[in-house]
């Protein structure tokens, strides 16, 4: 009985001194604890990648709302053009171009000092198509096209140039779905599966409020 008495009391003193304690505020980043900066930048990109074991230079651009300097979410988007090769099965010079775009997020690792890094992804889908070409790169005959999914993540080196300005640095690896191209009179494939996969290198230009 005794102990049954020491540890109701027991219990009561724990839960006393539980509700003396004051409230704590319950916080998410959509505090205004939480969020302590806004911020946004949009941004010009031009790259390098092998695309269907092909050069291809790579244009595009991206903006992001920024969160306490270091949490970005935006969208972005990538066009792709490969050079031109004789296609022996078509007697003419075809080349391999499309885009892709989607949500994008990004992590920010010590923002304010000069040299720093960001560590960005890209969710969403996108087109490519096998198209003949001119010595201009005037699109003409199609052969065949398709849609698909990708992720593409990377790694930025950035520098902050000036206050509303930042150069960029990066390596990315871009993850498609499977290339199902194929000639329209043979039904042949037109490249491997895989082929828009690999990586890629940019440099970009970011204007706005870091």
């Amino acid at each position: 009985m005794k102990t049954t008495v020491l540890t109701i009391a027991l219990l009561f003193i724990g839960f006393s001194a539980f509700a003396q304690e004051p409230d704590q505020e319950f916080r998410t980043i959509f505090n205004n604890n939480g969020i302590r900066s806004n911020g946004g930048y949009g941004a010009v990109t031009t790259g390098y990648s092998k695309i269907a074991d092909r050069h291809a230079i790579l244009m595009g651009g991206h903006g992001a709302w920024l969160i306490n300097h270091q949490f970005g979410l935006g969208f972005g988007g990538t066009g792709f053009v490969t050079e031109r090769k004789t296609d022996t099965q078509l007697n003419d010079r075809y080349s391999v171009a499309g885009g892709y775009g989607g949500l994008r997020m990004e992590f920010i690792a010590m923002p304010n000092s000069p040299i720093h890094l960001s560590f960005p992804i890209l969710i969403g889908a996108g087109g490519v198509t096998y198209v003949e070409a001119g010595r201009d790169y005037e699109f003409a005959r199609e052969e065949d096209s398709q849609a698909f999914f990708v992720t593409e993540a990377g790694a930025e080196i950035e520098i902050n140039v000036i206050k509303f300005m930042r150069l960029s640095f990066g390596a990315h690896y871009r993850y498609t779905s499977d290339i199902d191209l194929t000639y329209l009179d043979t039904g042949a494939p037109i490249m491997d599966k895989d082929a828009l996969r690999g990586l890629s290198g940019t440099i970009s230009l970011k204007f706005g409020k870091f």
